[in-house]
């Protein structure tokens, strides 16, 4: 991720709780379009879009000495929105985050109170679900104003995806340049089986978008159910430090045909 000591101060002159955008035409500009190389395929799905996917499994959350181990269920859709839910002995996790078509970001988390909290919205902007980024980078899925590129990683086993939102009608360019950083992910692929490997982005305290947190998830132990493509380990990493470890054991994917299809990661082929 580049370095972004330019906008702190930007950050802290713009009302980041209630950035709202004007919902655009949701078309990039054709100039954009016209200086982007030919991407590489992620691999995903060989039978057609994706809508929706559930995950289930088990979870070991460690946050400092609070350590937990519980299941997850996981649901991402097509069109940006997700929810996690996590089963731990302390109580019931969950986090949202509205579609990217909706014009103002909204997250929400709730704990073991079941008291929902609205996240702040720079903590909303990311261009991909982090434990199952290729649903948004089917064609036609995520969000309308995506601008994708492929950066140097210096290993020829790798290629990274750099992903970022350039939102129409923003305020002015600090803005832009702004909800761009606050957006962006570099996802690893694997240069001969298109799978993820590795995304990258950045987090930031709920009262400071101008401070970033690094946060690295790790994908792994790939299976195919008819024709879709998941991983069943996903690990995530704040600031280089496991903080959640997800085995997953059962999948139920909603292709756009509406045909549905589940099974446990034992029967996956």
């Amino acid at each position: 991720m580049r370095p972004f000591f330019a906008l702190i101060v930007v950050c802290s002159a713009l009302n980041l709780f209630a950035l709202q955008i004007t919902k655009s035409s949701g078309q990039t500009s054709s100039a954009a379009i016209a200086t982007q190389p030919a991407l590489p395929a992620v691999t995903f799905s060989s039978v057609g879009p994706v809508s929706s996917i559930q995950m289930t499994g088990t979870a070991n959350w460690s946050y400092g000495s609070d350590q937990q181990a519980g299941t997850v269920m996981l649901q991402a859709n097509a069109n940006g929105q997700s929810r996690m839910m996590l089963g731990l002995p302390s109580g019931t996790r969950i986090e949202t985050r509205n579609a990217f078509s909706e014009s103002r970001r909204q997250c929400s988390w709730s704990g073991a109170d079941a008291v929902a909290h609205t996240t702040p919205s720079h903590q909303c902007w990311g261009a991909a679900t982090w434990f199952l980024p290729q649903i948004t980078m089917q064609t036609g899925a995520g969000a309308t104003d995506d601008v994708a590129s492929v950066a140097q990683t210096g290993d020829a086993n790798i290629i990274r995806l750099h992903h970022e939102r350039h939102v129409a009608d923003v305020s002015d360019a600090l803005t832009g340049q702004l909800i761009a950083h606050l957006s962006a992910v570099d996802l690893d692929i694997n240069a001969a089986t298109g799978l993820p490997v590795m995304m990258a982005f950045v987090a930031h305290p709920d009262n400071d978008a101008g401070v970033d947190i690094g946060v690295e998830v790790r994908y792994s132990a790939y299976s195919t159910f008819g024709g879709v493509t998941v991983p069943t380990h996903i690990q995530k990493f704040i600031n280089h430090s496991l903080v959640l470890d997800l085995q997953i054991s059962d999948v139920q994917v909603h292709l756009a045909s509406s045909t549905t299809a589940s099974a446990s990661s034992s029967t996956l082929q």
